[in-house]
């Protein structure tokens, strides 16, 4: 059984009875909300835990710590990668024995921003209590600062990190006592999948309550929060709601962007800018025939770029360097974000067809 299969049994296995929900736009206080399904190879996604709130059912701190693990598997340049996280006591500092039952503005990134470019994307979650010990104290705080280095830019960067970090927290909750109280087990899908957990940008909940003690209905989210407020389509406002209180729950959000962080995507950026120290040297053919074909190969081979933004990336930095260059222009160097926003140029007939070659030999 491999780790992520005896995670999801640690779930199914000691899982309590919660509710399930995607917050609709009207019930979210964010202003342009599109929550439209997002097609594959056409966006950026990235997990965030919002919030959470612990209960007073547990006897937090005095002799359990609580811990939060989470992992997110999906598919990264045509591999499935799982990004494991750990939050333990030292990222809970603001809760303690004297102010339990109240909310972790929390706002931490499970996942770096990555392409959404195929398949689909599985979110595990567990809130844990453990046996609080000095032993296990530290290992958490250890498995807490390992798990930092992984939702950054550029993943591929650090992708090989994941499974030891990933096998090291499977350690910590096969030592000591630990008991699930809250888990949460998704998996979303592109456009045109089926079932009702299309992947779309927005807000959704797992909280321990019964179906008969939460009316789904009334949640919503302002500022970040989760809340109880009147029925209705239209827009909720803080006047008319409470905060949600009582409940152990978990707070999620799903970021679409149409952009990546282009100057996180160190390889290709340095390509770029030997290509424009190249051209402005007046080495024209090594830019034409060594540094362009190295950029296009980083491009398609790059896990961090989604497929519809790889054909137009190249085109932008090429006819930023004939305007560097190729064509005895002489301008300021630019960033590759800078590059990014310029407008899309035509495509010659030359460069079509090598373009299309490239498609076909990287779709393989």
């Amino acid at each position: 059984m491999n780790s992520w299969q005896k995670f999801l049994e640690i779930c199914s296995r000691g899982a309590k009875r919660y509710q399930n929900l995607f917050l609709p736009e009207h019930r979210v206080d964010v202003k342009d909300y599109d929550s439209t399904a997002i097609q594959a190879g056409e966006a950026y996604c990235r997990i965030w835990l919002v919030e959470m709130r612990l209960a007073k059912d547990v006897d937090w701190f005095k002799h359990r710590y609580p811990v939060v693990h989470a992992a997110t598997r999906f598919n990264y340049g045509g591999q499935t990668v799982t990004i494991p996280y750990l939050a333990g006591p030292s990222y809970l500092q603001d809760l303690g024995v004297t102010n339990l039952d109240r909310v972790i503005q929390y706002n931490y990134s499970l996942t770096p921003l990555f392409p959404f470019n195929q398949g689909s994307i599985e979110l595990y979650a567990g809130l844990f209590s453990m046996a609080a010990s000095d032993p296990i104290g530290k290992f958490i705080t250890t498995m807490e600062r390992f798990s930092d280095l992984l939702p950054v830019p550029e993943l591929s960067t650090v992708v090989n990190l994941a499974d030891p970090v990933y096998r090291g927290i499977e350690d910590l909750l096969d030592i000591g006592d630990r008991r699930l109280e809250l888990g949460y087990h998704q998996t979303f899908s592109g456009a045109g999948g089926r079932g009702g957990n299309t992947l779309r940008a927005g807000y959704f909940a797992a909280i321990l309550a019964e179906e008969n003690q939460l009316d789904r209905e009334a949640l919503c989210v302002i500022d970040d929060s989760l809340y109880l407020g009147k029925l209705g389509m239209s827009k909720i406002s803080r006047q008319n709601c409470q905060p949600l209180k009582g409940y152990s729950y978990m707070l999620f959000r799903l970021e679409k962007r149409k952009a990546q962080d282009w100057e996180s995507l160190t390889r290709i950026k340095e390509l770029v800018y030997q290509a424009q120290d190249a051209a402005s040297e007046g080495k024209y053919e090594v830019v034409k025939h060594t540094l362009i074909p190295a950029i296009r190969t980083a491009i398609y081979r790059s896990a961090d770029v989604a497929k519809a933004d790889r054909r137009p990336m190249i085109l932008k930095i090429e006819e930023s360097l004939r305007e560097f260059g190729l064509q005895a222009a002489k301008v300021p160097a630019r960033s590759l974000y800078a590059i990014m926003q310029r407008p899309l140029p035509k495509v010659d007939e030359e460069t079509e067809k090598e373009l299309t070659t490239l498609e076909r030999l990287f779709n393989q």
